[in-house]
């Protein structure tokens, strides 16, 4: 095998002190801001600095360094070696070419779009878009609304919530945050926004079976203690498997699948002006049919 090219190390990173160290020399491979070489290749300081995490412990900032640089030179030594050691690279030069055209094409395509497209959705583009593809949102499992409180069993003011939790006057609900909440644990008001039935379900330290679309049908309000601490579930509404998603459930997936329909709109529009634009100024030349 041919010699595999010259890999420096330099004691800057022995040392791993990443600070600089004030030389100055001639030598490109005695730079002080140099960590390490692999033939043509240069790992210089700040490309390191920017790979670390910052505000890591000085052991820790010292072992990812090391990491990083090794990781650096096993993978350019390979493309060292691997260059002088393939017969013919012009296949590999041209496929780099073509990925490197690739890049620079979508990264093109996304700075115009972000910069030009189309990205306000308003109310009602959103509401026509839900209604034009309601069997799309379909739930995946439960939601629900309601109240849920952890609360110890001590507490004084567990009688008081029992009493509270529940109830629909504007005022209650206002007593109980305000005044009642002495040794509550958690507290959960989701009347006014549907929530996963799992991320409720966990909380509670019951078995729910294992329908929880059935135990919702049947079964509003839970109350359970366990472990020294009442848990209180109260479930105002509910939405099972199967059901239409709410609108504002849907709301952010809508304005995702709005972005991509939009970008790619967007992008098909660009590929013909630029293609028009090439044919008309020269840029672009067909000696053949393309249709």
């Amino acid at each position: 095998m041919k010699s595999l090219g010259k890999v420096i190390l330099t004691s800057a990173i022995a040392a791993l002190t990443l600070a600089g160290t004030g030389c100055s020399t001639t030598d490109p491979d005695k730079d002080p801001n140099l960590i390490a070489r692999v033939g043509k290749q240069r790992l210089m300081r700040d490309e390191l600095d920017k790979a670390l995490a910052k505000g890591l412990a000085s052991q820790d900032s010292t072992r990812l360094a090391r990491t990083y640089v090794r990781a650096w030179i096993d993978s350019h030594i390979m493309g060292e070696v691997a260059g002088r050691n393939i017969p013919d690279m012009s296949e590999i030069d041209r496929m780099v070419d073509e990925y490197r055209n690739e890049l620079i094409a979508w990264e093109y395509r996304r700075l115009m779009f972000m910069q030009h497209g189309d990205k306000d959705y308003p109310a009602d583009s959103i509401v026509s878009y839900y209604e034009k593809h309601e069997a799309d949102f379909v739930l995946e499992r439960p939601l629900v609304k309601g109240v849920y409180i952890k609360i110890a069993d001590n507490s004084p003011s567990l009688p008081r919530v029992k009493k509270l939790y529940k109830s629909t006057r504007d005022a209650d609900i206002d007593r109980l945050e305000k005044q009642d909440l002495q040794g509550v644990i958690h507290y959960d008001y989701f009347r006014d926004r549907w929530v996963d039935w799992e991320q409720i379900e966990t909380r509670v330290p019951i078995d729910f079976g294992s329908s929880p679309d059935a135990f919702l049908a049947t079964n509003k309000t839970v109350e359970v203690s366990v472990n020294g601490y009442t848990h209180l579930l109260e479930i105002t509404e509910f939405l099972k498997t199967g059901a239409t998603m709410p609108l504002e459930r849907a709301e952010e997936r809508i304005r995702r699948d709005l972005f991509n329909q939009h970008r790619r709109e967007y992008d098909t529009r660009l590929r013909m002006d630029l293609f028009n634009q090439g044919l008309s100024d020269g840029t672009i030349v067909i000696n053949t049919p393309l249709d």
